[in-house]
């Protein structure tokens, strides 16, 4: 027989991401699509089970032990229902298990797309031998996942780990979710460089504000730039960014008490440059009467956490035996 394989989807409000994954998490094959989720939740997830399709067409039916897809949320997990999310505007209670199971004829396991990366991020990356972990991925805001003792928290109502929307400022700035203060609108990438953006504008001086005046933004890695290149509003924004990353590593340390922390996402890009600072500021406001400190680590798998572990839940169910076919919202 073939070498048996996972399939793996990770939808995004931009791409789609599909692979082929082998049981020790090496991608075999991979295929990325545009979204585009204004053209309806059914039309995308039918394009979906076709690039599913095409790629188990490659091999053999009999090689897949199942299929796995991480979405942005809320959830409701255990009925299969994409319930709700920002990133795929009008998709509203969306029975995407449903629907990608009787599209491909596989078994689908569905979860949170932050819990798929910090599935992956414990399998085969940076947590691999860890008892638990916690992943927090600074992308366009700020998810999590959390695992403990190999297993995804998920809570009673099936949110847990929204850490992005932790308040860390008391009326503090607007937050899309309706809160104020929420820690991503302090420590997301896209959020900083709207700071520094602002500080710009309000008379700050910057080697930024070039690329503000010829462009009309930049990116958070633009800031990192800067600041290491000497520029000082730069090396403020990132500074704060850093210290608010590591004042929510001090809040997960105190709450959840992982083995390890992952920082993942795009803001991960910097490497030492934001590693190092958070753990400073971790260091500096972290109690001194235990040493629970979690080690603070860089993502292994990058972007393709998402994919690599949502085919990972597809492996632990085939392995463990729990694949099923009829599902609570079938």
């Amino acid at each position: 027989m073939a070498e048996q394989l996972a399939v793996g989807v990770d939808l995004g409000g931009t791409n789609i991401v599909t692979a082929l994954v082998t049981k020790d998490g090496r991608i075999a094959e991979m295929i990325s699509r545009r979204t585009e989720p204004h053209r309806g939740a059914e039309l995308v997830i039918t394009e979906m089970a076709a690039v599913v399709n095409e790629l188990i067409n490659s091999v053999s039916l009999d090689d897949i032990v199942g299929l796995g897809v991480g979405t942005p949320g809320p959830l409701r997990q255990r009925e299969g229902l994409i319930h709700h999310s920002a990133n795929l505007p009008g998709w509203k209670n969306v029975p995407i298990q449903k629907w990608l199971q009787e599209k491909t004829g596989l078994p689908v396991q569905f979860e949170n797309d932050a819990n798929a990366a910090a599935y992956a991020e414990f399998w085969v990356g940076a947590g691999k031998g860890v008892s638990g972990l916690v992943t927090l991925t600074l992308g366009t805001g700020v998810g999590a996942g959390v695992i403990i003792d190999g297993e995804i928290l998920r809570g009673h109502f099936e949110n847990a780990a929204e850490i992005g929307h932790t308040i860390v400022e008391l009326d503090g700035r607007p937050c899309s979710c309706g809160q104020k203060g929420c820690f991503e609108q302090y420590a997301a990438p896209g959020n900083i460089a709207k700071h520094a953006a602002e500080e710009i504008r309000n008379g700050a001086k910057s080697s930024l504000g070039g690329i503000l005046k010829a462009q009309g933004g930049f990116d958070s890695e633009a800031v990192a730039e800067a600041a290491q290149a000497g520029d000082a509003l730069a090396n403020n924004v990132w500074n704060d960014a850093c210290r608010y990353i590591a004042l929510g590593c001090v809040n997960i340390q105190h709450t959840i008490n992982p083995e390890m922390l992952v920082l993942a996402g795009g803001m991960s890009k910097s490497g030492g440059f934001l590693l190092d600072r958070v753990r400073q500021h971790f260091a500096s406001q972290t109690w001194k009467i235990f040493d629970d400190a979690p080690q603070l680590v860089l993502s292994e798998l990058g972007s393709n956490a998402g994919v690599i572990g949502a085919a990972g839940l597809a492996w632990k169910a085939y392995q463990s035996g729990a694949v099923r076919l009829n599902i609570a919202a079938s």
